[in-house]
């Protein structure tokens, strides 16, 4: 059925902190609501400025059904009733006492029981669905009594009027509010020209207030058929409604709509719309989602007399079912994610008052300080009462040192009223190869709260729980401190250049060249020649693997190849940078290897530092241009030889009395090798006398040698 919501678990996360740069002590810090949502909080209370104080403690009544979807209390306020489904039966649970029992009162022809209300003498008239029926019940002996079929297919509320005996049914399909006399006669109120009318409550003795689905808009309803609305919002439901202090309170819902809008329909005016405060609700232990939930989102409405109307409290991530208030005039309202039960002051300060093992908390009611709450997904009851002594505890969640780790001290804020234990264990859930609960060693008091030396073994994980020992005790803040095994550093690869391209036998130590098979086909017009520039510099880039975060220094060393001595490179101190720029200028051409080693002995301990080293490829250092030699003229050729010692040619080109460089091929058609020999033929246009003819090489660390000719084209003999 659509209008039953399915909610979206609401994930939140804790916030993990630890001491600035890489300090070998680290630190567990939790201070804000945030940071203890993703805890456990076991009949406490997690408030808004992040202090969990002891709160109410939920114990479970059994009964047998799908679900408990709604709930009213006995005229002297001492017995609960219950409406269930898929089966159609009544529960009644006695409020006093320390335990609570469930009784099976009556059992109806009815899927659903989905509307209950209670007469001055006690006795129960029951709404049901599907069907549109209503019933009176006896509470004592179990009697039931069709009292009307009211030609809908749901009732969803029920009021039932203490001076007149007049039952009013709000009901679905259609949405409308029917009259319903002692001896069953019924007659409609009032057509709401929705689908639904979900709430209903009396407001004086000749207007009732009323919620509607699916548009969304609350009503204040004449006993004489006529109706005002009160709000318009920019929802799909008005789901509970309440009042306390003269205001009247809406919890409304908005569901992700399954079928958008037409494109083309131009957007009509808007009702009032939910906002949803970025730091979102205050939560509980989260849990994982369920397939098929429909996305929605909720609010908590006032209403002033004097028609003043201001949200003061949502959630991004669920829908509220249920609403009922205490003494102090806050507003209790259950919600169908995670089975929680939000409390909200008269300041729209809210916190997380109850938090039940089922997903749904559907329905609540209130006698003197002990609620109960119906739920759904699994069926069931729940007597909340204010936690004593002891009962109240937080279970944080799985703290993660990432590593093996030893713990020290752990220090809270708060009253001297509580007891700290520790476990902790190498799986990321506790299981029973965790350690078991220890207190900690060596407390004492201090002027915040106290501290105490945690017992618990050496492991990757740690988890506390406080005890509140006393029913005003307060947690604030908790600092656990740990030294986690130190962890090697690893250099993963060492570059040359900026490029990021590793070090090989061919580079030269610059990089600046270009790969010689580009160079092979890359010279093919004088705009295709990359300009290159030659340096001495080798820049030296290595990646660092550090797990631990600690900081590191580096020393280079480099010795050329197939010597056996390691020469110091970068000076006296280490580096701090995983770079260095290595100038190569003094240095006799050839293959050279450097090696890299990393240390933490600036963050741990000298018995703890660690080392790692990581040596390179071969680098070729050459600094040493190629040379042209062997030009021999024979007009129109010019032929010659290009080489160099350490460094493969890429490229040769040459200029004819200083113009532009031309692309020179080489014998065997491609530039790849230490000796290269070339023929040039003079082009056949050039001018009657001397030319001064320049041949260039460049190698693959772009050096550059160049040599000239002097050639004399003669007139041809006749």
């Amino acid at each position: 059925m659509r209008w039953f919501p399915f909610p979206l678990v609401s994930v939140l996360a804790l916030a993990l902190t630890a001491t600035a740069g890489a300090a070998v002590t680290k630190t567990f810090r939790q201070t804000t609501a945030k940071d203890f949502e993703e805890g456990e909080a076991t009949a406490s209370v997690i408030l808004p400025d992040g202090a969990v104080v002891p709160g109410m403690k939920p114990s479970p009544v059994a009964i047998e059904a799908a679900f408990v979807w709604c709930s009213t209390l006995s005229p002297d306020g001492r017995t609960a009733y219950f409406g269930t489904g898929d089966q159609g039966r009544i529960y009644a649970v006695d409020v006093a006492g320390n335990e609570a029992h469930a009784r099976k009162v009556a059992a109806l022809d009815a899927a659903w029981i989905t509307a209950l209300g209670v007469r001055p003498d006690g006795t129960l008239v029951v709404g049901t669905t599907p069907g549109g029926r209503v019933y009176t019940v006896d509470p004592k002996k179990g009697n039931t009594h069709l009292l009307t079929t009211l030609g809908v297919d749901h009732v969803w509320a029920l009021v039932a009027d203490g001076k007149t005996g007049i039952v009013y049914a709000g009901t679905g399909g259609p949405g409308k509010i029917f009259a319903i006399d002692p001896g069953g006669k019924s007659r409609e109120v009032w057509n709401s020209g929705d689908k639904h009318v979900v709430s209903l409550i009396q407001a004086d003795a000749t207007h009732l207030y009323a919620g509607t689905s699916e548009e969304a808009i609350l009503f204040r309803v004449g006993l004489d058929g006529r109706a005002e609305a009160l709000a318009d919002f920019d929802a799909e439901e008005v789901r509970a409604l309440g009042r306390s202090g003269g205001a009247l309170y809406a919890a409304v819902n908005d569901f992700e709509r399954t079928t958008p809008a037409p494109a083309m329909v131009p957007a009509g005016p808007r009702g009032t719309k939910i906002t949803v405060a970025p730091s979102g609700s205050p939560a509980s232990a989260g849990a994982l989602p369920r397939p098929g939930q429909r996305k929605a989102k909720a609010a908590l409405y006032r209403i002033d007399p004097d028609g003043h109307l201001e949200q003061i409290f949502s959630i991004g991530d669920g829908y509220f079912t249920a609403l009922a208030f205490d003494d102090d005039g806050r507003a209790f309202v259950g919600s169908g994610t995670e089975g929680r039960v939000y409390r909200v002051d008269p300041d729209r300060k809210a916190a997380l008052a109850i938090d039940l093992p089922e997903r749904q908390a559907l329905t609540l009611v209130r006698s003197g300080k002990t609620f109960l709450v119906g739920t759904g997904d699994v069926g069931g009851v729940y007597r909340v009462v204010a936690a004593a002594s002891r009962q109240a505890t937080y279970l944080s969640r799985v703290l993660d040192a990432e590593f093996r780790a030893r713990f020290g001290l752990l220090r809270w804020h708060g009253t001297h009223g509580l007891s700290v234990e520790t476990r902790s264990g190498n799986t990321a859930r506790p299981d029973p190869t965790w350690s078991a609960f220890a207190g900690l060693d060596r407390t004492r008091a201090t002027a915040e709260g106290g501290v105490g030396l945690v017992a618990s073994p050496s492991a990757r994980y740690v988890q506390y729980r406080v005890t509140f020992g006393a029913t005003d005790a307060r947690l604030d803040a908790v600092t656990l401190a740990y030294l986690g095994q130190n962890q090697r550093a690893r250099i993963t690869e060492l570059t040359v250049g900026d490029g990021g391209t590793p070090p090989a036998l061919g580079m030269a130590g610059g990089l600046g060249g270009i790969p010689l098979s580009v160079a092979s086909s890359a010279f093919a017009s004088p705009s295709s020649i990359p300009a290159r520039t030659h340096s001495p510099i080798v820049k030296l880039r290595w990646k660092v693997e550090n797990p631990d975060g600690d900081e590191l220094d580096y020393r280079l060393t480099f010795r050329q190849e197939n010597e056996a001595v390691w020469r110091p490179l970068g000076g006296p101190d280490p580096l701090s940078k995983s770079e260095y720029d290595w100038n190569t200028d003094g240095l006799p051409d050839g293959m050279y290897t450097v090696r890299v080693v990393a240390s933490d002995e600036r963050s741990e301990a000298r018995e703890r530092a660690l080392e790692a080293s990581f040596t390179s490829a071969p680098i070729l250092v050459d600094n040493r241009k190629p040379e042209v030699v062997g030009l021999v003229a024979k007009v129109p050729f010019i032929s010659g030889r290009a080489r160099d010692d350490q460094s493969p040619l890429t490229g040769l080109e040459y200029a004819i009395d200083g113009g532009d460089w031309q692309i020179l091929t080489v014998a065997d058609g491609i530039c790849d090798d230490l000796v290269e020999a070339f023929t040039l033929k003079l082009p056949s246009s050039l001018a009657l006398g001397p030319h001064a003819v320049t041949v260039r090489a460049w190698d693959s660390a772009d050096n550059v040698g160049a040599a000239s000719v002097t050639v004399t084209v003669a007139a041809k003999k006749k």
